[in-house]
């Protein structure tokens, strides 16, 4: 299984859509400032599964901190 995206042009739209789709779930949760840190963690992430384990990290954060 390859680890990195794609092909640059693949890779640059799945990551903007992963990128804009996990930003929109967090603001949509009321959690604007995880949305914002999802994004600075995200900018290094160097595959899909790693964006997803971001998300779900900031999830939890959501959740830990109720």
């Amino acid at each position: 299984m390859e680890n990195s995206w794609d092909s640059p042009r693949e890779g640059d739209a799945g990551r903007r859509d992963l990128l804009r789709q996990g930003r929109a779930v967090l603001q949509s949760l009321g959690e604007p400032a995880l949305a914002r840190e999802f994004d600075r963690l995200a900018q290094t992430a160097p595959t899909r599964e790693r964006l997803v384990e971001l998300l779900l990290e900031c999830l939890l954060a959501r959740r830990l901190r109720r």
